[in-house]
C-alpha cells in the first residue's frame, strides 16, 4: 500500500503515450489506475501496471466502478479521438477531479479540450518537434523541456567562456534572459539546486537553466 500521503493518478487511454505514463508511473512505485475500453491494451500493461481497468471512460458508472473518483491527477491520452475525450472529461468535472490533463493531436482539438474543462492539455508530437529542432540549432544542449513557447527549461555543457568565472560576474539574466537553477556535475545525477550568485562554474559543470525560448540561438554555447 502506498504511503497516505502520496496520490492517485489514472491515465486513461492506452496507445503508446498513455501507456508510457502509466508504466513509468507504476515503475516509480506511485498509484496508478490504467484505463481502456480495448482488453489487448489492457492486457500489454497489465503484467508492469497492478490496477488496469477494462472500462469505456464516456460511461461515468464504469469510471465510479474503477475508483477514478478517488484521484488526484488524471490524464486523458486519447489524443486522436475527440469525442471520447470531451465526454471523458465532462465525466471526470463532475466526478470532481481537481487536475484533468489531456492529450491533444492538433490545435483545434486543444481547443476544444481546454474550453470543456481541462486544467492543462499537451500535444505530445509538437512539443517533441519543438525539442529536436532546438537541440540540432544548438549542438551544447543536453536536453530541453519547452514549457510555453516563450520559456523552457535545459541542461547545457558549461560553455568555455563561463569556465572559472563566477555567475554574478557573467550577468546572464540581463544579457540573455537566462537563469542557472541547477548545476550537476558530470558522471553524477544529484543536481545542486541553491546555486548562490558567487558559485564559480567549472569545466566539468553541466548547468540546468531557465530561460526565453527566442534567445536561446543567441546563447554562446561553444
Amino acid at each position: 500500500m502506498a504511503a497516505s500521503n502520496a496520490n492517485l493518478y489514472v491515465v486513461i487511454g492506452l496507445g503508446n503515450f498513455g501507456s508510457a505514463m502509466a508504466t513509468t508511473i507504476a515503475n516509480a512505485g506511485q498509484d496508478v489506475i490504467a484505463i481502456d475500453k480495448d482488453m489487448l491494451a489492457v492486457q500489454a500493461v497489465e503484467d508492469i501496471v497492478p490496477n488496469v481497468v477494462c472500462a469505456d471512460s464516456r460511461d461515468i458508472e464504469q469510471l465510479k466502478e474503477a475508483g477514478v473518483q478517488d484521484a488526484d491527477v488524471v490524464v486523458v491520452a486519447m489524443g486522436s479521438h475527440l469525442e471520447p475525450s470531451v465526454i471523458t472529461i465532462l465525466n471526470l468535472k463532475e466526478l470532481g477531479i481537481k487536475h484533468i490533463i489531456a492529450k491533444a493531436n492538433n490545435e483545434r482539438y486543444k481547443y476544444v479540450l481546454e474550453r470543456v474543462g481541462a486544467d492543462n492539455v499537451i500535444q505530445p508530437e509538437n512539443e517533441m518537434g519543438q525539442r529536436v529542432a532546438i537541440a540540432l540549432m544548438n549542438p551544447k544542449i543536453i536536453d530541453i523541456f519547452q514549457i510555453t513557447n516563450d520559456y523552457a527549461i535545459m541542461e547545457i555543457k558549461a560553455p568555455e567562456l563561463w569556465w572559472n568565472r563566477e555567475l554574478q560576474q557573467l550577468n546572464l539574466r540581463e544579457i540573455y534572459g537566462v537563469n542557472i537553477i541547477g548545476v550537476r556535475k558530470e558522471a553524477e545525477n544529484k543536481v545542486i539546486t541553491n546555486v548562490k550568485k558567487d558559485y564559480v562554474i567549472r569545466k566539468d559543470d553541466f548547468l540546468t537553466i531557465a530561460a526565453d525560448a527566442s534567445r536561446i540561438s543567441a546563447l554562446n554555447l561553444d
